[in-house]
């Protein structure tokens, strides 16, 4: 009489709780004393101990969410682009006035201009940090306006043929030109550059 086989093992069943989801408050104190840090003491100068003690938690902590100083570095900067709306309202023009308004508006933040230059500094001892920062931060913002001139062109505003890549570098290029002739950025230089800009796009330049 053949013997019944023994019956597989009852498979082994985790009973322990889920572990807590993340608290976003927390991410946003880590990310807002990074910011403060980077603009007061550089790169350089930021310390994951100094923004954990900044922020009111364990360098630990932070570790979990950002596993280098590059990592938490660039993640607080891609916040001032995060912040900045993508407007859609039917017009380019009044849409690329919009976005380069809110750009001006971030980039002239307090220390905002001091955040970018401690990115630049360290081009050649840290190069991953620019990389991360071009990733996080420069490559939403470009493509933010250039979803807008493609939406122009989907619509019969902005020509076929119009060359976007030419028209964001101008249009950003202009807030970061004028920053760096220390006469400051006029408060209407977002429209003034639009302004310039839209006749050598648009299909029929007097619209807008």
């Amino acid at each position: 009489m053949a013997r019944t086989p023994p019956a597989p093992p009852a498979p082994i069943v985790d009973r322990r709780p889920p572990g807590r989801p993340r608290d976003p408050h927390v991410d946003e104190a880590i990310l807002a004393a990074a910011l403060e840090a980077l603009a007061a003491d550089g790169y350089a100068g930021t310390s994951i101990e100094g923004v954990a003690a900044a922020a009111g938690v364990t360098k630990p902590t932070v570790y979990r969410r950002f596993p280098s100083k590059a990592d938490l570095a660039t993640a607080a900067l891609a916040t001032l682009a995060a912040a900045e709306p993508e407007p859609d309202t039917g017009s380019a023009r009044h849409d690329l006035q919009a976005a380069l308004a809110a750009f001006q508006r971030s980039h002239l933040r307090p220390n905002g201009p001091a955040l970018l230059g401690t990115v630049l500094a360290e081009e050649h001892r840290t190069p991953e940090l620019l990389a991360m920062f071009r990733q996080r931060l420069l490559r939403p913002r470009r493509a933010r306006l250039r979803a807008v001139l493609e939406r122009g062109q989907a619509r019969g505003e902005v020509r076929a043929d119009a060359d976007l890549d030419a028209a964001v570098n101008a249009l950003v290029g202009a807030v970061y030109a004028r920053h760096l002739t220390g006469e400051g950025v006029p408060r209407d230089w977002s429209e003034r550059t639009v302004a310039l800009v839209w006749p050598g796009l648009a299909v029929d330049p007097a619209s807008g």
